[in-house]
C-alpha cells in the first residue's frame, strides 16, 4: 500500500549499517510506515539537516515532525511506553488521513 504520509522519516546514506538497523527497527519491530530519503549524493540537504538538528551523522530520524535522533536514540526510545504510544498515535493519524483521502476519491 502506497501512503502519502509515513509515521517515520529518515535521512540515510548508502552502505550505512546504522541506517539499515534503524530501518529494521521501524519496519520489522515497530511495524510502522517509513519514508526514507537517501542523501548520499546531496551535500546541500545534508548541511541543512545538520543545521536544523545538530545531528552530524546518519541516520537522521523523525517521528512525524519531531526529531528523534539517530539509530541509538531510536533504540533507546523504543524502551519507553510513552514513545510507543506516540508511535501508535502517529500511525493512527496517518490511517485517518488515508481513509479520508480514499473517501474523497470515491
Amino acid at each position: 500500500m502506497l501512503l502519502d504520509k509515513a509515521a517515520f522519516r529518515m535521512y540515510v546514506k548508502d552502505n550505512c549499517p546504522y541506517c539499515d538497523k534503524a530501518k529494521d527497527v521501524i519496519l520489522k519491530e515497530l511495524e510502522c510506515s517509513l519514508h526514507s530519503v537517501n542523501i548520499t549524493d546531496d551535500p546541500v540537504v545534508r548541511e541543512l539537516i545538520t543545521k536544523e538538528t545538530g545531528q552530524k551523522t546518519v541516520p537522521v530520524i523523525y517521528l512525524g515532525e519531531e526529531f528523534i535522533g539517530g539509530c541509538d536514540d531510536l533504540i533507546e526510545r523504543c524502551k519507553s511506553s510513552d514513545f510507543l504510544l506516540k508511535v501508535l498515535r502517529e500511525e493512527n493519524n496517518i490511517l485517518k488521513y488515508e481513509v479520508s483521502r480514499l473517501r474523497r476519491s470515491i
